[in-house]
């Protein structure tokens, strides 16, 4: 059973004597400011959380073990032109994992990565998403999803190709595999087809590739589960599907999700209906 615990969010400008007062409790080993700050049971233990959708900085006097999780923001899609013509899934954003990891005194800058533009533009892929980082770990910008005669781009997760036929993204994530406890989460997107009517490939996600074009929809590659922020899990860094002719629409993708937007579809002229990449997130949690 969880119990969630919700705090008001704490400036990290306060002095860390004001923290204490607020909230009316020591780490344990340390006191620490940034974010917005939440507390939750589980496992008969009390986490205490600071989760960051923007740009800022964790605070630290003492040392504690910590739990994170670095989510980069996910790749924007590309508008489809001609008369049957598809582009592909963006990639997702990177996922970086750690899991008691010490830190000692200091400020430790918080990037969060924007999710990626969509592009409106017939001959303009969509946009890459932006790095996140913590603590000198960084998680890498979901791929872009590429127009017409593109492939897809590289990134946490690559973006998935475009027809005719054009390759998939790679994966650019680091997987931090020299390092004890930490993981680093990306995969490569699926490959486009033939024109006509082949389709586009999925974009890569945290938890799976991106799948190939197949003639209809190719499921973008599935996300990542994880329960640091609420005690619960839930799923991040899924990649955008690929598409083949039949007039599909892609659409904005939630804030902090870390998604690549879905390809888009046409059988009839150029279809704009792209969809912007959702945002990254960076959490820390420990025990109180």
């Amino acid at each position: 059973m969880t119990v969630r615990i919700t705090k008001p969010e704490i400036n990290i400008r306060e002095k860390f004597s004001q923290l204490d007062r607020d909230t009316s409790v020591a780490m344990g080993g340390g006191l620490a400011v940034g974010g917005t700050v939440t507390e939750y049971i589980s496992g008969g233990k009390t986490y205490r959380v600071h989760s960051f959708t923007t740009n800022s900085e964790f605070a630290l006097i003492g040392t504690k073990s910590v739990d994170f999780l670095v989510l980069a923001g996910g790749g924007g899609s590309a508008a489809a032109e001609g008369q049957q013509g598809a582009s592909g899934g963006a990639g997702a954003g990177g996922m970086v994992v750690g899991s008691k990891q010490l830190l000692r005194s200091g400020n430790y800058p918080i990037v969060v990565g924007a999710g990626g533009a969509k592009s409106t533009n017939v001959s303009v892929m969509g946009g890459s998403g932006g790095n996140s980082s913590f603590n000198e770990f960084i998680a890498s910008a979901g791929g872009a999803g590429p127009d017409y005669g593109s492939d897809g781009g590289a990134g946490g997760s690559g973006g998935g190709g475009a027809e005719p036929g054009r390759a998939a993204g790679a994966s650019n994530q680091n997987s931090y595999i020299t390092h004890t406890n930490v993981t680093g989460f990306g995969n490569a997107g699926g490959s486009g087809g033939a024109y006509v009517g082949g389709g586009s490939g999925g974009g890569g996600g945290a938890g799976g590739a991106g799948t190939a074009s197949n003639g209809t929809v190719a499921a973008g590659g599935v996300g990542l589960a994880n329960n640091f922020r609420t005690g619960s899990n839930v799923t991040y860094a899924r990649g955008g599907n690929g598409v083949s002719a039949g007039g599909s629409n892609s659409s904005d993708e939630g804030a902090n999700t870390g998604n690549g937007a879905h390809g888009v579809a046409t059988t009839s002229g150029n279809n704009t209906n792209s969809g912007n990449g959702g945002s990254g997130l960076v959490v820390i949690r420990y025990v109180v």
